[in-house]
């Protein structure tokens, strides 16, 4: 059946149209923050729900439980701190006025106020045993880990009062947790797998998918890719979305599969990341999740099939689909993998992005054994990948 959020409540921290009127009426001089873009994301996914438990940004104890147990001071498994530590002059100047107890405003991208922040406390952290406690090295090549550095050196904690959802290119396929459980709900689906991915679909990745709809516990595959910020080298977020838009059209019942976009930045923890990312379907109604090789890993920081392994050590209430690494094999014709596929090595065709993006840089024709035409076709318009 469709499980319960984490921690059993599915917080909804979005205020009345009624009262977002008045409390915008009331901000005057109230003073305002302007989020790195990572914490924009995370407040909108705080107020819908997307988070739960979680009401607010995370204070000093439970960044110190995650730190030391992966588990919120509750002792609910927890993996990556959701922290609002504001770098930038302005931001800074407002940081040093604040204490406990005042109201700051949260701007967007765009300098409009979209939520408040009570502020319950201000804090100084360890960005080192930050990064090391979570993405295991301080190595500031990892993506992440720059993240973190080049935050600011105190943190503001509290409840937020959510005023409006962000305006996501996405549009109306940027679903909450409250609508994917109410359209899981309509269509009959009481067991959901959810599938993670930032990439544009390859036939890995679909047989992977046509692997778990074949289950017979299984009701429906919810695809949900990140699309908020991710790093160089990455496609494009509308590039994904196109790309998995044409395989769920032209390839899979239309009433088995449901696509919706994840507006968050991508944390690139090995482990640790998968099992948040798995945490968050499960608020949105998932009670299956699909965990391939090396998910949320970056470079060689992490043991590929750690990923999987933690499920084991902290479970959260969702099912780890595990699934060995897939390759397509010239002599099965097929997408196999160990388990099914009895060939040599020299007929693998690895399936892998690095494989791709690499034949996208130097103009090469991609590889129709594990490209879809119609994905094939949205890729060889260019300007697919992130530069920056």
């Amino acid at each position: 059946m469709i499980p319960p959020p984490h921690g059993g409540r599915l917080v909804d921290r979005r205020v009345s149209h009624s009262e977002r009127t008045r409390r915008e009426s009331e901000v005057g001089d109230l003073l305002k923050i302007s989020p790195f873009i990572d914490q924009v994301y995370d407040a909108e996914k705080i107020g819908v729900g997307a988070y739960s438990p979680l009401e607010g940004f995370q204070d000093s104890a439970a960044l110190e439980s995650i730190l030391s147990s992966n588990r919120l001071p509750n002792g609910l498994p927890w993996t990556i701190p959701i922290l609002l530590a504001p770098a930038g002059a302005e931001n800074i100047a407002v940081v040093d006025q604040v204490r406990a107890g005042d109201e700051v405003g949260l701007l967007d991208t765009s300098g409009s106020l979209f939520a408040l922040l009570r502020i319950e406390e201000k804090f100084r952290y360890d960005k080192k045993r930050y990064a090391e406690g979570v993405y295991a090295t301080t190595d500031l090549h990892h993506p992440n880990v720059a993240d973190v550095f080049a935050a600011g050196e105190t943190a503001l904690a509290g409840r937020i009062d959510l005023l409006r959802r962000l305006d996501h290119p996405t549009g109306a396929l940027e679903l909450s947790p409250a609508e994917t459980r109410e359209e899981f709900a309509r269509r009959g689906w009481k067991n959901v797998a959810a599938y993670q991915t930032r990439n544009v679909p390859h036939t890995a990745h679909e047989y992977l998918q046509r692997c778990t709809l074949e289950r017979e516990e299984v009701d429906g595959l919810f695809i949900h890719p990140v699309l908020g910020r991710l790093k160089k080298g990455d496609y494009r977020p509308e590039v994904v979305l196109e790309a998995y838009q044409e395989l769920v059209r032209n390839y899979y019942p239309p009433d088995r599969v449901l696509l919706s976009a994840l507006s968050i930045s991508m944390r690139y923890g090995g482990p640790k990341a998968a099992l948040f990312l798995a945490t968050v379907r499960k608020n949105f109604g998932c009670s299956l999740y699909i965990v391939g090789r090396d998910q949320a890993g970056v470079g060689k920081y992490y043991d590929p099939f750690a990923c999987q392994r933690i499920f084991d050590e902290y479970p959260i209430g969702v099912t780890p689909l595990k699934f060995a690494e897939t390759f397509f094999c010239r002599v099965c014709g097929w997408m196999a993998t160990s388990r099914t596929c009895v060939h040599s090595p020299e007929h693998r065709l690895d399936a892998s992005q690095t494989r791709i993006r690499e034949a996208l840089s130097k103009g090469e024709a991609l590889p129709t054994e594990i490209i879809r035409p119609e994905v094939a076709r949205i890729l060889s318009r260019g300007d697919v990948l992130l530069t920056d």
